[in-house]
């Protein structure tokens, strides 16, 4: 299993996890914080996307002195000064700084639990092939359910799948086998 992440650059460095946190940063609405961290593009497009805090697209979390010294060249129209690059890395600095302090939310989270979970578990395909279900998609995320102790979700999935491959079994059997055979 991974080690728990303690800055945002720890997560980079597993794409599952850059997949989960990315989705903790939607639905905690600061998902434009993390693409600007990412973003390689020209100062010109990082200015109308992100920095440009009144008319941005998907304005970020910069300090006012970073907002104005890239303001002051936007205005000019100026995006090929050498300043450019200086001033984007200090904004993406303190974007990553303000994210950092975040990152234990995340570790607490439910997408980072089903991270765990996914890492943790079983094979979903010899799962599948052990019960004979031919939806291995939808067998895992009953899985993660169940991995995570989600059992109102991982009961609800389990149906769905048991009568679109007519199985017989109940939540209750289906939950006990999985963790009986250690996959999940």
């Amino acid at each position: 299993m991974p080690k728990e992440p303690k800055v945002v650059g720890d997560i980079l460095k597993d794409k599952k996890m850059t997949a989960a946190y990315m989705d903790y940063c939607k639905r905690r609405y600061c998902l434009n914080e993390f693409m600007f961290t990412q973003n390689k593009g020209n100062p010109e497009s990082l200015w109308t996307r992100y920095m440009d805090q009144k008319k941005g697209k998907e304005p970020v979390n910069i300090t006012s002195k970073t907002h104005l010294a890239a303001k002051a060249l936007a205005d000019k129209g100026d995006f090929k000064s050498g300043d450019w690059k200086k001033i984007i890395a200090t904004g993406k600095e303190e974007v990553v700084k303000m994210l950092n302090k975040d990152v234990m939310g995340f570790t607490g989270g439910d997408e980072y639990k089903k991270y765990v979970a996914e890492n943790a578990m079983g094979d979903p395909k010899k799962a599948a092939k052990l019960l004979g279900i031919t939806d291995v998609k939808k067998l895992k995320e009953v899985m993660v359910n169940v991995a995570v102790d989600d059992k109102k979700t991982a009961e609800k999935l389990w149906k769905e799948l048991a009568k679109k491959e007519k199985i017989l079994e109940d939540y209750k059997a289906i939950s006990s086998s999985l963790k009986k055979a250690n996959l999940v």
